[in-house]
């Protein structure tokens, strides 16, 4: 079936095929890697990772307005949000903010790590390359 949705097996291993007409659309090949995210209805997305692709971990503050300023310095350096989550670890004392982003347009990937570190709300950051 050639429209918006093919139906597919999981193998024993818990693998699935990706038809052609699919992988050749997206240009997909073997080594290609996945982002597979669970939106917690019981359905995944599955999405082609970009060449450019980066992670992107912050470990904040938690308070009013810290993942605001971490979003202002990612924006500030032409990132682009693929996915993220952020979550508390401890109400009122720290949370964390991870991402999958594309840094095709950042014109330097330190910088926007060292910009990160330098809020007074971070306390660890980093940056770098997917799996």
């Amino acid at each position: 079936m050639n429209g918006n949705f093919n139906i597919v097996k999981v193998d024993s291993k818990g693998r699935i095929i990706v038809p052609f007409h699919i992988r050749d659309y997206l240009g997909l090949h073997e080594g290609t890697e996945m982002l597979v995210i669970n939106n917690e209805k019981r359905e995944l997305r599955i999405l082609p990772l970009l060449e450019n692709a980066s992670e992107v971990s912050v470990i904040m503050d938690d308070i009013a307005g810290a993942l605001s300023a971490v979003l202002e310095v990612v924006s500030k350096n032409s990132v682009d949000i693929i996915t993220s989550l952020s979550k508390t670890l401890e109400k009122g004392k720290t949370a964390q903010w991870e991402a999958i982003v594309d840094i095709a347009k950042c014109k330097d990937i330190k910088r926007l790590e060292t910009e990160l570190r330098q809020l007074k709300v971070v306390r660890k950051a980093k940056v770098g390359k997917t799996l």
